[in-house]
């Protein structure tokens, strides 16, 4: 599992192409979540996403395909919106614990759950 270095971040940010990180799992008795957030970009902002889905890791095989737990965010929850990726990374960090060192490219997570998380 490779995390993106803090200076490849700003560098591999573009509008086709979004940064995530694993947040934690929930347990809520009857059923568990996992949650992550997204970091993506737009011609002139940056924007910070929500997902929190069922823990569905023993009948489906990818994270992404796992039921919204929220319907209505059924791709994710938009957040908040930035000028600047640092404003981004710091709202991060503050609102949701994440770490600057462990930002993984899009589409990565699936691997990181399976090593990390089970």
């Amino acid at each position: 599992m490779k995390f993106l270095l803090e200076e490849q971040i700003s560098s591999f940010l573009r509008p086709d192409k979004s940064i995530e990180q694993y947040i934690g799992k929930n347990d809520h008795g009857d059923y568990s979540t996992i949650r992550w957030i997204g970091i993506g970009r737009t011609k002139d902002s940056y924007t910070i996403v929500f997902h929190e889905v069922f823990d569905e890791a023993d009948e489906i095989e990818s994270i992404y395909d796992f039921p919204y737990v929220e319907p209505d965010d059924m791709y994710e929850k938009e957040i908040e919106e930035f000028d600047s990726i640092q404003d981004a990374l710091e709202f991060a960090e503050n609102n949701y614990g994440a770490k600057i060192d462990k930002y993984l490219p899009f589409g990565f997570l699936d691997e990181y759950i399976i090593i990390f998380d089970k």
